[in-house]
């Protein structure tokens, strides 16, 4: 299991340093707020390609691989970066890098689950190489960002190779199935509207951050006060009921998407980042819990949710082509109210269960 946990860091390390530093090249490359927002579009609609297709596929093969290549994949798309001279190269280079991205994360979390349910621990994991990659940005000459994440992840998927155990397990459905949508779509719905509200702040939010009188080193230890607040949380939540854990995290979020639009200075952010954890890390953490407990189909129930993301982003770009002209507050509040109605979508509905016919055959393991 150390070997998934180590995974897990250090692939999120990498990706994150490089999705905070891109709003930055974008915009010393002249974009403003709405082709910022298209840019993380682009790259979360490669995702969420990427990961139904592998999340399902990895349903049917051997798990390890699923994520090997993956990682080895996101290795090359992110040494790739250093080539995008322009804000068209940079689209071309998130396209990529959102095809191979894609790949592994979904799998990977089906892998971790099939041999323990802290689930709780794991993504704590991922959130403090979030927290690692964003602090370290600010650290690392601009130049040497991308090469630097590049070789990470092809480290990272070399030690994946060595210590992950194969994993091979097979679904007696159909590849085309709609089962999991069919019993979890409430779950993926709520989770939509709150996360299309919070994508459309974070294409924008380090710029934001920046127009608030924040420096590039400021604007990582900013971002990395979430992630590392989610470590903790991540732990000291793992016991607490996935229906608690999601209406705190619905709750939560609208409440700091409120107050990011009353901010003057971005030392106020501070504060609010550090509750803006404890909201990703209860949400995060209650949905995915709920997807794993009643979807037997695990690497697809948690590619559709990387999907959800993916999408959320999507949604978030093109919503913030319209909440953009009402300026900063008004992106803030309308996420705010989409935090909300994700929140009473989620009181109104409960997903179903698995029956029994719906359940795979047992993961063989071969080491």
């Amino acid at each position: 299991m150390l070997t998934a946990y180590a995974v897990q860091l250090l692939s999120n390390a990498g990706l994150m340093a490089v999705i905070v530093y891109v709003p930055l090249l974008a915009s010393g490359y002249g974009a403003n707020s709405q082709q910022i927002g298209l840019l993380v579009a682009c790259y979360q609609s490669a995702i969420l390609l990427s990961s139904v297709v592998f999340g399902r596929w990895a349903d049917y093969g051997d798990r390890k691989l699923f994520v090997v290549f993956g990682l080895a994949a996101s290795a090359a798309a992110l040494g790739a970066h250093v080539f995008a001279r322009n804000l068209g190269g940079l689209f071309l280079a998130r396209a990529l890098a959102g095809l191979c991205v894609g790949v592994f994360p979904a799998v990977l979390m089906a892998y971790f689950y099939d041999r323990s349910k802290l689930l709780g621990r794991f993504t704590g994991f991922g959130s403090l190489g979030w927290g690692i990659g964003a602090f370290t940005l600010g650290m690392v000459r601009p130049e040497w960002v991308f090469p630097l994440a590049a070789a990470l992840m092809a480290g990272t998927a070399v030690f994946a190779w060595a210590g992950l155990k194969h994993e091979h397990v097979r679904l007696e459905q159909p590849f085309l199935d709609t089962r999991v949508l069919r019993r979890s779509w409430p779950i993926y719905l709520s989770f939509l509207l709150r996360h299309i509200g919070a994508f459309s702040i974070w294409s924008i939010f380090p710029v934001f951050l920046s127009d608030l009188g924040a420096s590039r080193l400021w604007v990582g230890i900013v971002f990395a006060i979430n992630p590392f607040g989610q470590v903790l949380f991540m732990n000291l939540l793992e016991k607490v009921g996935e229906r608690m854990l999601i209406i705190l995290g619905f709750v939560l979020s609208a409440l700091v998407f409120l107050a990011f639009g009353l901010v003057t200075n971005f030392k106020q952010v501070v504060p609010i980042q550090v509750v803006l954890a404890l909201s990703w890390s209860c949400l995060y953490l209650g949905s995915l819990r709920e997807l794993m407990r009643v979807n037997p189909e695990r690497s697809t129930a948690a590619g559709m949710f990387q999907s959800v993301l993916s999408l959320s982003a999507v949604g978030g770009a093109l919503l913030l082509g319209l909440t953009g002209a009402l300026g900063y507050r008004g992106v803030m509040f309308t996420a705010a109210g989409l935090a909300a109605a994700g929140g009473i979508l989620h009181l109104a509905v409960r997903p179903a269960g698995a029956s029994h016919a719906d359940r795979p055959r047992r993961p063989r393991n071969r080491d």
